[in-house]
């Protein structure tokens, strides 16, 4: 059956996107786009800092040039495809193709991406300026949309936003506290060193960084213990909002992680008809775990400790017997825990899966919670023993 040309425009751009914004883990082209660039981001730095140096400079100018050049038209190129496929984003289909993309256009990593293409313009305006080429190094923000880590402290910060602005006006506070005690007391004994506002702002800095105050130390007992009080404070300071940071990090990697096995949740046939609060229970006892092929999950004769539900990819049960292929929405390991006996079969993944992980106290838990569940479970149990499907 032939294939109109809307239909094939819209299969390519899903297969775009994709590439570009879906499923990095598992597809190939991902992964390589994906690297390549990285290590372009990365040259282009290297670059711009290597143009900084006259002899480098004279000798490789218009080489380096030309590859900047090109790495103008490849950012450019990844920027258009990432609009073209910006409709196919699950959370923007209920826009309009021009909407999506204005919307897709003012998230966090485009705006990067957009700010990554400013030098170039920059360039054409001010063609004579020694400083514009500088700006290239905003580039390295890039990096970011591929780093999971440093996307995650972006949504911390902005999350804490408030607790980390009182942060900075608790500092300020101290700060200038700290200065003006200074000035007061030192101000008329160190003219030179302490004379004014300015200088004694920027010893109290010094104090509360804990890097000292170079060669200003008070000359009073009342300037010393103000030094000491301003030192300690510091590390009040500046521990206040490690400690914010380092907790809203914690909190926002429970919360992916809650949404990811949600998700997982979710696609499994035996959970699928069990309502957001049921699946949210669930996700509070269900482990997610991600395994490459070949990862030997369990072996035969091994002690029934969980069973496994496969949110994708397939498994290979084996045993001297038999041997069978499990993939998305089946489950294994429920026979030992039933039975209390060791498992019989060797599990090993064949592709890379995402798998939810049951323990064994919280698998007898939740047969009593949900009869159903308990009932299906049996009944699989019973069919497996008796041959029609094979299990472990």
């Amino acid at each position: 059956m032939d294939i109109s040309k809307p239909e094939r425009i819209a299969t390519a751009r899903q297969r775009m996107f994709e590439i570009l914004e879906h499923g990095r883990r598992r597809d190939f082209a991902s992964r390589i786009i994906d690297g390549f660039l990285v290590v372009l981001v990365v040259t282009n730095v290297a670059v711009v800092i290597a143009q900084s140096v006259p002899e480098v400079a004279a000798e490789y100018g218009t080489s380096l040039y030309l590859f900047d050049r090109l790495c103008v038209i490849v950012f450019a190129i990844e920027y258009a495809a990432r609009i073209w496929v910006a409709p196919e984003h699950p959370m923007l289909r209920g826009n309009s193709p021009l909407m999506a993309r204005l919307r897709f256009a003012g998230t966090p990593l485009m705006i990067i991406d957009a700010l990554a293409l400013v030098p170039w313009l920059l360039e054409l305006l001010f063609p004579q300026s020694t400083l514009v080429p500088l700006t290239r190094l905003v580039r390295l923000l890039k990096l970011a949309r591929y780093s999971p880590a440093i996307a995650t402290i972006g949504r911390v910060i902005v999350s804490e936003r408030r607790a980390l602005m009182a942060c900075v006006i608790i500092l300020s506070g101290v700060l200038l506290t700290a200065a003006a005690l200074m000035l007061a007391i030192e101000g008329h004994k160190q003219p030179g060193r302490l004379g004014d506002m300015s200088k004694t702002m920027w010893w109290a800095a010094a104090m509360l960084a804990k890097i000292g105050g170079g060669e200003t130390e008070p000359v009073t007992a009342l300037g010393r213990i103000v030094s000491a009080i301003t030192v300690m404070l510091g590390i009040f300071c500046f521990a206040l909002p490690v400690a914010i940071i380092g907790r809203g990090f914690y909190e926002e990697i429970r919360r992916r992680d809650f949404v990811i096995t949600f998700a997982m949740v979710a696609r499994v046939p035996l959970f699928s008809k069990l309502d957001a609060s049921a699946i949210a229970d669930l996700v509070s006892i269900l482990r997610a775990r991600t395994v490459t092929p070949g990862t030997t999950l369990m072996r035969q004769g091994d002690r029934g400790d969980a069973m496994y539900f496969i949110a994708s990819g397939s498994v290979e049960v084996s045993s001297p017997t038999l041997s069978v292929h499990l993939s998305e929405g089946d489950f294994f390991g429920e026979m030992a825990l039933l039975s209390k006996e060791p498992r019989a079969a060797t599990v090993t993944a064949e592709t890379s899966a995402d798998l939810l992980v049951l323990e064994v106290d919280d698998f007898l838990r939740l047969l009593d919670r949900l009869p159903a569940f308990k009932a299906h479970i049996e009944q699989v149990a019973i069919e497996r023993q008796h041959g029609k499907l094979k299990g472990s």
